[in-house]
């Protein structure tokens, strides 16, 4: 009696692509998605609290984001903005009118290092609603871009780790 032994066909990650095709605009969809999904209350949640309007299935979140992961989640999002552009220089926008308030100089002499202090002081010392702390971690993305220096190593990072895993 002879027994067949077939191997199943080897599992391999082709050029260090983890997740396949991704690229910067998939990769920033993607995140935008992880930041709505894990911020936002859903829509039957609020109508079926008591005292609503009701009517609806009451969801739930799965997993929601703590003030410091919607703020890191946002700065990886806000750095892939600016690596996909098409629509997603909105990010880069947002962060262009932020730096402006304070280096357009109504606060004297003032360049993105000074607004990439002030955007360092509202994370370390203040603990954003999830919602805030993802915008502003978009926001510092690009401030962070462009300020270069200290300021360029969380762009570089994350832009590294995307490259050593394939996915842009």
């Amino acid at each position: 009696m002879h027994s067949i032994l077939a191997a199943a066909p080897a599992i391999s990650v082709e050029g260090g692509r983890i997740l396949g095709s991704v690229g910067a605009g998939g990769l920033a969809t993607a995140l935008t998605v992880v930041l709505i999904a894990g911020i936002r209350e859903p829509k039957a949640a609020a109508s079926a609290a008591p005292g609503g309007a009701g009517g609806g299935k009451k969801g739930r979140i799965r997993k929601k984001l703590s003030s410091d992961q919607a703020q890191w989640v946002g700065i990886t999002a806000g750095t892939l903005y600016m690596v996909a552009g098409s629509i997603w220089t909105v990010g880069r926008n947002l962060s262009d009118a932020f730096a402006s308030v304070f280096t357009n100089g109504g606060f004297g002499s003032a360049g993105l290092g000074a607004v990439s202090l002030i955007l360092g002081a509202v994370f370390y010392f203040r603990e954003l609603p999830p919602g805030k702390a993802a915008l502003t971690g978009i926001i510092a993305a690009g401030v962070w871009a462009q300020a270069g220096g200290i300021w360029g190593l969380p762009q570089a990072l994350i832009l590294t780790g995307a490259h050593a895993v394939g996915m842009l």
